[in-house]
């Protein structure tokens, strides 16, 4: 059955409202009969309308085995479909399944036999090597962008996070209809060619990351963070997990994740909201409803117990310290949200449908640390309300040419927190970072683009009302709430603390 709701707000004039102290957002909505939700948020003018189309999985929904997927199937939307990026579909498929065959073959002697046969092997790949060169002859290389662009679109893209999965694109107003064709054909009709030379790209940009100094101390630090959550790993996933991952494996994933009801599309630009509706029923409107998508079970337990790590390389010495937090939504988030504002001076907003804040620049930390006492070289504070757990980071280098050492940034940074649980900060310090918070939440919805993702993303989990209701809940955060956080979540056994130390190019 369909439901269609019409919100009656005010068209969105984004200076005046701020000054007044009300922000709303005019959102047509429609959810589909297959569960798949359509928001339009109308802007009459410019011929232009910018569509996102957001699927509410990313890495957090992989498991141990197939980490990295999410991102490998965002690349894998751009290789075609039945009727995309192929010349001659029945013989690409025959090619594809002969490879399929092969690569199996190859993945069993390497990946399941402990001494498994290398003559063998090289022998598969390169039969493999030319089944995959014969495949070329019938593939469209950039067939889907070839096609956006003759019709006038503009940044097609694609990310995937933690949380969730979008794809965008920009188009006159006059061919939304092509990209409700295209992405509804991509969402039902996926077809997964060049997937194994594809996973070789994504290694690579796996190797590019594990090349940058200080990157697997990084992830080291935030596998031992998050203990028991699947926050655990990064979207890039782990290198044994994309060696391994299997055609199989990606086609259950996209049939589980990948179906009108885990999915969002938001189209922001100068169109008619009943126009767009009708286009939706037409096109994402047959697409088979999916069974329900389960959130994910893992929460994170109670720390225990102080964390340390210890690392040393090519990236600069630092010092992080990091806190678990709760997710967004939660009453505490905004208190420890403007708290980062203060203690690092960003106070900004992103994400997936929460404010953030840190930064550094103008707060306390770098007024303390590196200004008054010159012990550092940059000091900030960030927070990251996310969708199932939240993380609260203090950062810092320290100026080794005054001999100082991340532990005594350590020790300055834990004397300004005992001093905010006992005295808290001043009104003069919230009201600053309010303002600031307000002023980066109006300014980012007042491009297109960033109106479509941040209303998209925060459909998919909370509601895409949550962003004002998270943005008026910065505005009524008092010194009180303040004190109140600080000592419930800044405790050692609530904490890692990660010191890093330059060993070369000094």
């Amino acid at each position: 059955m369909k439901r269609v709701l019409t919100l009656s707000l005010a068209v969105l004039v984004l200076a005046a409202l701020a000054a007044a102290g009300s922000i709303t957002l005019d959102v047509k909505e429609q959810t589909l009969g297959n569960g798949m939700k359509i928001l339009v948020i109308p802007n009459p003018g410019v011929p232009r309308v910018v569509g996102h189309v957001y699927y509410k999985v990313g890495s957090i929904n992989e498991r141990p085995g197939i980490t990295g997927i999410a991102h490998v199937h965002e690349h894998m939307m751009f290789k075609g479909t039945k009727m995309m990026g192929v010349t001659d579909f029945e013989k690409d498929a025959a090619l594809d399944r002969r490879i399929d065959e092969v690569m199996d073959q190859i993945y069993r002697e390497k990946y399941w036999k402990p001494d498994g046969d290398p003559a063998k092997i090289v022998e598969l790949q390169k039969k493999a090597d030319e089944l995959t060169a014969a495949e070329k002859a019938f593939i469209v290389k950039d067939d889907l962008w070839e096609l956006y662009m003759k019709n006038g679109g503009t940044g097609l893209n694609a990310s995937t996070s933690q949380e969730s999965t979008g794809y965008y694109v920009t188009l006159p107003s006059n061919k939304v209809e092509l990209q409700m064709l295209l992405e509804a054909d991509r969402m039902r009709n996926a077809y997964f060619r060049e997937f194994y030379s594809e996973k070789d790209v994504v290694m690579e940009e796996r190797r590019l990351s594990e090349n940058s100094p200080g990157y697997l101390f990084r992830e080291q630090v935030g596998a031992a963070f998050y203990a028991a959550s699947p926050y655990h790993w990064d979207v890039i996933g782990w290198m044994d997990d994309l060696k391994k991952m299997t055609k199989a494996d990606m086609i259950e994933f996209h049939n589980r994740y990948y179906i009108p009801n885990n999915a969002v599309a938001i189209y922001v630009g100068d169109v008619k909201p009943d126009h767009i509706f009708a286009l939706a029923e037409k096109y994402f409107g047959p697409i088979p409803r999916g069974p329900d998508v389960e959130p994910i079970r893992t929460s994170e337990p109670p720390q225990y117990a102080e964390k340390r790590m210890y690392g040393e390389g090519a990236a600069p010495t630092s010092l992080q310290m990091m806190f678990h937090t709760p997710p967004a939504g939660h009453p505490d988030a905004a208190p420890l949200t403007v708290l980062a504002g203060i203690l690092g001076a960003g106070g900004g907003r992103g994400g997936f449908g929460g404010p953030r804040g840190g930064g550094g620049g103008t707060g306390r930390l770098e007024k303390i640390l590196v200004r008054e006492k010159q012990l550092a070289v940059s000091a900030a504070a960030f927070h990251r309300p996310q969708w199932y757990v939240g993380a609260f980071q203090f950062s810092g280098s320290p100026r080794l040419d005054k001999g100082v050492k991340p532990e005594d940034l350590e020790r300055e940074i834990w004397a300004e927190i005992e001093n905010i649980k006992t005295d808290g900060v001043t009104g003069d310090e919230i009201q600053k970072i309010k303002n600031r918070s307000e002023a980066n939440f109006v300014r980012s919805l007042s491009f297109s683009a960033g109106l479509a993702s941040a209303v998209g993303r925060a459909e998919l989990h909370r509601g895409w009302r949550s962003i004002l209701a998270d943005n008026e809940a910065v505005q009524n955060v008092t010194n009180d709430d303040i004190k109140r956080v600080a000592v419930k979540y800044f405790v050692k056994d609530n904490s890692l603390t990660a010191v890093y130390t330059r060993t070369t190019g000094r």
